[in-house]
């Protein structure tokens, strides 16, 4: 079942209003993922263009040995091919997939406490909410993809997983308390009522950014040490490649040459003399009477 392994943490997936990242359940088992994968490759599987191809399939191999039986065979077994690779590919993408025809919503989208949490799904609680809704998805990603992961507590990205998905739980569920403080907001009366209300909402927000805060704390933690190990990588790096020059160096091939230009120098001029060939250019006068140097 290598191929039905469930998703990681964080996941991007297209949707009918565009891409989207997504924040799957910690709940979420290896069974239940495979459990949903097979039904959904089973469903695919209960086309009409598999069906058809199955009965055309069973009528046309009784005639298989004529050459329109053989044909009709060919066609069918080609229609229901297609209708299995088209099941299987919608398998294996289930998890990324959600730019349904017609827009409907897949059982994964209908049902977002079992499955997954998606960005966008908080665009209605205001621009405070789903900045710090992304972000706490965001930061979760990180602390599981981080080159440090080695280095930290291996139980640390699954506990901000864990955490991150319950905020996010609950931020869904405050859209209700959200439409009643802003409906009384808008009546006049029940100003007392309104900073009750607001004030609670605003100790959930609070609470909120906290975590977020907490979260950007352990990723600016991972970053720094990404970058010492880096710079360490760099400098093992930098070394061997300095050894590497130094035991490999061409100072004594380029000493070696140093007598070369003078030996040439002196073969050329006495062949100048031999043949009498005249000075030359930086052995003429220069029009003042100098030597040119």
């Amino acid at each position: 079942m290598t191929l039905l392994k469930k998703p990681e943490s964080v996941t991007d997936g297209d949707f009918a209003d565009g891409p989207d990242v997504m924040l799957w359940n910690p709940a979420l088992t290896a069974k239940r993922w495979q459990t949903e994968s097979l039904r959904m490759f089973a469903l695919r599987c209960l086309t009409i263009r598999c069906a058809a191809g199955l009965v055309t399939l069973v009528l046309a191999i009784r005639i298989a040995e004529t050459l329109p039986g053989a044909l009709l065979v060919g066609a069918a077994a080609a229609l229901v091919v297609s209708g299995l690779c088209d099941a299987a590919i919608h398998m294996l993408c289930l998890d990324i997939d959600h730019d349904h025809p017609h827009g409907r919503r897949c059982r994964l989208e209908r049902q977002p406490d079992v499955f997954f949490l998606r960005g966008r799904d908080f665009s209605d609680l205001g621009d405070a909410a789903q900045r710090s809704a992304f972000l706490l998805i965001d930061l979760t990603r990180e602390l599981h993809t981080t080159e440090a992961r080695d280095w930290l507590d291996p139980e640390l990205p699954d506990r901000a997983h864990r955490l991150a998905w319950e905020a996010l739980a609950c931020l869904a569920r405050s859209r209700p308390a959200r439409r009643h403080v802003a409906q009384l907001a808008a009546i006049p009366d029940e100003t007392e009522l309104a900073s009750t209300a607001v004030k609670a909402l605003a100790e959930f927000d609070e609470a909120l950014d906290e975590l977020v805060f907490h979260l950007r704390g352990c990723v600016t933690l991972t970053r720094a040490w990404e970058a010492r190990l880096r710079h360490t990588q760099l400098a093992e790096r930098t070394f061997a490649v300095t050894a590497e020059l130094r035991a490999t160096s061409i100072r004594q091939v380029a000493d070696s040459a140093e007598e070369l230009p003078r030996s040439c120098f002196a073969f050329v001029t006495a062949a100048r003399d031999v043949s009498g060939a005249g000075s030359f250019p930086w052995e003429r006068p220069a029009d003042d009477g100098e030597p040119v140097r």
